[in-house]
């Protein structure tokens, strides 16, 4: 069940980050900054990461999530509606924290962390693990 949270989070901001509808009731759009906050507590418990772990998960996705928000932004500003090139985006902004959290995280917490988002078996493939 955790892993199916990271793997639904791309989908999940992706939709937040353009889903202009305003309906009665419902809850306002959360900012990156909110979701960012709210994947870093989910990782840390996930990985059981320290106080250090956590400020240096938190900065890498607070500033991950902006990015790719403002890139996709300016993206839909300059008439690129194709879904492919949204995806790319998304994957490029992975692959940033996927770099990052290798250098924060112990081998044994990063290696949790790509089993639970899902990206373990492309990260083995790009280093040739078996």
């Amino acid at each position: 069940m955790k892993s199916l949270h990271l793997l639904a989070l791309p989908l999940i901001t992706l939709t937040l980050c353009f889903a202009n509808i305003e309906t009665y009731g419902q809850e306002p759009e959360k900012s990156p900054e909110q979701m960012a906050s709210e994947q870093a507590d989910r990782l840390q418990r996930d990985l059981k990461l320290a106080d250090h772990q956590l400020f240096f998960v938190d900065s890498v996705l607070q500033y991950n999530f902006v990015g790719m928000r403002r890139e996709m932004e300016e993206m839909r500003k300059a008439g690129l509606q194709t879904r492919e090139s949204y995806v790319a985006s998304q994957k490029r902004w992975g692959q940033k924290t996927e770099e990052a959290f290798e250098k924060i995280l112990d081998s044994d917490q990063f290696i949790r962390y790509l089993k639970i988002s899902g990206r373990y078996r492309d990260y083995k493939k790009r280093k040739g693990i078996k």
